[in-house]
């Protein structure tokens, strides 16, 4: 089979023509074939490297439903690690008709999404979707585009461009009255867990604390306990002690506005116990990280999750998103939805 021809150090500034990177060829032939044939030799591809001007093809194709999709959300990531941004965009004439958002990972060498591996919700920012193929053609390797949502459009790629990623977990809580009518869809012995660390826990934690706001002057002491929590384990490294990660998350503080931003704050006696960051958008609940001292409160993981489910339906959310990586215990309380990937090397 003919490769394409693909600059993996983009031409930044410059308009080419999109035939440069896809050639008449027979590798390419379904590009010629579809609704773009009439038009593609008017259609410009530009790597934008500008952070003004990727903001500006941001605001104009993101569909903004998804916490993930917000510039605000995104440029914390920017702030955090700095990495260079590249938006191939697809122009005709002077009009941008797709981009593909990304930033290069000088750590893992790679080029990602815009935000990096840990946002989700992703998808291809295009005017039609007879466009998703030239930005898969097109797109720079090494590349690993992570939790990519799954929609018709993607259906006539999915067998040949994609593979499928770690599962997100959801529950659709606008389909359930009352969260007690939601806990009697789960298996029993899940049930009870909830029910009985819940029991257990009331009788020890002294307060409980839900924080509209700016808390950033707080996350010292989520770095302290991710740290205590997660490298009790031998081998075990918290993201917390990148610095990177640190700034990220301070900035996803103080982006704030279009979404809210909620401190879980859980107190045995004087001693922070738990401590987890909660993400509001479109009436949607974000369950984005956490830290608990597990190892001196056994079942304070369950503990949080029986008081965040109650909360969610005290809210009146429509959806608790908890996001990728099952960490062997969502699938008790959560519904995987599937996500996608798309890798070339």
């Amino acid at each position: 089979m003919e490769e394409n021809k693909n600059s993996d150090k983009p031409p930044e500034g410059r308009m080419m023509p999109l035939t440069f990177y896809l050639p008449k060829t027979s590798a390419n032939k379904e590009i010629y074939q579809n609704g773009l044939s009439k038009i593609i030799d008017r259609l410009v591809v530009k790597t934008e490297t500008n952070i003004e001007k990727c903001w500006q093809l941001w605001e104009k194709f993101s569909p903004k439903k998804s916490l993930f999709q917000l510039w605000d959300f995104r440029y914390s990531w920017y702030q955090g690690w700095g990495f260079q941004p590249y938006f191939y965009t697809i122009y005709f004439g002077k009009k941008p008709v797709a981009v593909l958002p990304l930033w290069f990972n000088e750590i893992d060498k790679k080029y990602e999404w815009f935000g990096g591996y840990w946002p989700e919700d992703n998808c291809f920012f295009v005017s039609d979707t007879d466009f998703i193929l030239p930005l898969l053609k097109i797109a720079p390797k090494p590349i690993l585009l992570n939790a990519i949502e799954e929609s018709d459009s993607l259906l006539p790629f999915k067998e040949i461009y994609f593979t499928a990623d770690t599962p997100k977990y959801i529950i659709n809580v606008s389909s359930y009255k009352t969260v007690e009518e939601y806990l009697m869809t789960l298996k029993k012995k899940n049930r009870h867990h909830l029910k009985y660390y819940k029991s257990q826990f009331s009788q020890i934690v002294t307060k409980i604390e839900f924080v509209e706001g700016d808390e950033s002057k707080n996350l010292f002491y989520f770095k302290k306990l991710s740290i205590f929590d997660i490298e009790r384990k031998e081998g075990s490294f918290s993201e917390y002690r990148k610095e990177q990660r640190f700034k990220t998350f301070e900035m996803i503080y103080k982006n704030q506005g279009i979404y809210k931003i909620v401190s879980l704050y859980i107190w045995v006696g004087d001693y922070l116990a738990a401590y987890d960051i909660l993400g509001i958008y479109k009436n949607n609940l974000y369950l984005l990280t956490g830290a608990a001292d597990l190892q001196r409160f056994p079942g304070l993981g369950v503990y949080v999750t029986a008081i965040e489910l109650e909360k969610a339906w005290e809210w009146g959310v429509s959806l608790i998103d908890c996001m990728q990586e099952d960490y062997n215990w969502k699938h008790k309380y959560f519904t995987p939805k599937t996500l996608l990937r798309f890798e070339k090397s």
